[in-house]
């Protein structure tokens, strides 16, 4: 064999390498690859990409239910803001649908229009729009969850080809962590190895250092998840207190989460969509249409009685169906121009933060952890693997070369 003192710096700086890259494999195996790569059972998915409809959906279970209630949201939302952003907009269409359509389908009965009549009935479209607008957002409130659908927009953006999203808020809340986990198998590393210098002094066989090896690399993983996220609370211990570095780091965390929630997943573009574009906004058209039609029929009957003797029931419909669409192209604009109130209004951020950093520590530990349970014994025992592989290699070097 080597000079012993070669022999003892060999096994302590394996030792420390092995809990090294073990633990450094294992956190980028949290991440990657984002598909499967291999074939059949060898081969790997990074568990975040591979669990990200689970993850996600647990996140948007706790969002929900514990940090952001979707009626509180729409509460905060004041439905006069909503028609004062868009009261211009407003004043155009009243102007349009009473003169250019009424021309277009009829220029014989805008002629026999009185001018006041004209007057009246542009100024009571423009002042009666708002009001079915605001009637249309109160609905909302009946069947909140089944409109906006907000844990399906939290699914979506978190899963699917919008992994990688949850991938950075686990980065980012995880960070320290994560960086701990990799170092810490230098510590645990070293510290086994000085154990394993004692089994070689007295045993002085090579099979121990593939044995210790697989220790190594067993025992490192394990230490560094375990002392994440236990315990829970700050405990007393002999000399010293302790509590999970994840728990321990709370409200840190909890200010990470908020700000990629806010800016990723609840952002007012995404919040835009389920009020005006999806399922909200299917139901905002159809409340609309049926508001504006039945606003019609009561100003066409009273300030033009004769209009269905001169165009005939079927070209009224159409005339109503016309001026209709005229009005619905005020949703879009309602959208674009509501973005910075909404951001403003609701404060996703602060809410989220404010909520999540002073959850108990069993719920709270939930956010993080549920990337390792999936396969927390798969990392560890890849760990042991490499650890094992580790050992041999340097058998090789200390007893047979």
């Amino acid at each position: 064999m080597n000079a012993p003192y070669v022999e003892i710096g060999s096994i302590l700086i394996t030792c420390s390498f092995v809990g090294w890259i073990t633990n450094y494999i294992a956190v980028q195996m949290i991440f990657f690859p984002l598909k499967f790569k291999g074939w059949g059972i060898l081969g790997w998915q990074g568990i975040i990409p591979k669990h990200a409809g689970k993850m996600a959906g647990l996140i948007a279970e706790i969002l929900t239910d514990r940090l952001i209630k979707p009626y509180d949201l729409y509460r905060k939302i004041e439905p006069t803001q909503i028609t004062e952003s868009i009261r211009d907009k407003i004043g155009e269409k009243s102007s349009s649908v009473v003169r250019d359509i009424l021309v277009a389908e009829s220029p014989a009965l805008w002629k026999m229009l009185p001018q006041e009549a004209k007057e009246i009935l542009e100024k009571e479209i423009r002042e009666e729009i708002p009001t079915k607008i605001e009637e249309i957002y109160e609905a909302f409130g009946k069947d909140l969850d089944q409109v906006l659908r907000i844990k399906d927009l939290i699914r979506d953006s978190l899963s699917g080809e919008n992994a990688k999203v949850l991938s950075e808020i686990f980065r980012r809340c995880g960070g320290p962590e994560f960086r701990f986990i990799v170092r810490s198998g230098i510590y645990f590393g070293f510290l086994i190895g000085c154990v394993q210098v004692a089994f070689i002094a007295y045993l002085n066989q090579w099979w121990t250092m593939p044995l210790m090896g697989i220790f190594v690399g067993y025992i490192t993983n394990w230490l560094a998840i375990l002392m994440i996220f236990s315990p829970l609370e700050v405990k007393n211990f002999i000399l010293f207190k302790y509590q999970g570095l994840f728990l321990k780091r709370q409200v840190d965390v909890s200010r990470e989460f908020a700000s990629v929630i806010s800016s990723r997943v609840l952002n007012p573009e995404n919040l835009i969509r389920i009020i005006f574009k999806e399922k909200g906004g299917d139901l905002i058209i159809s409340e609309l249409l049926s508001k504006t039609k039945e606003l019609l029929d009561q100003k066409l009957k009273s300030k033009i009685p004769y209009a269905s003797l001169l165009l005939g029931s079927q070209k009224l419909d159409e005339m109503k169906e016309k001026i209709c669409d005229s009005i619905l192209e005020l949703v879009p604009e309602a959208a674009e121009r509501m973005k910075s109130y909404i951001e403003g209004r609701l404060e996703i951020e602060k809410l989220v933060f404010e909520n999540l950093s002073v959850l108990p520590p069993v719920e709270f530990e939930q956010l993080l952890h549920s990337v390792f349970k999936e396969d927390e014994a798969t990392l560890i025992s890849l760990g042991a693997f490499l650890g094992g592989l580790a050992g041999c290699a340097q058998a090789y070097l200390v007893f047979i070369k």
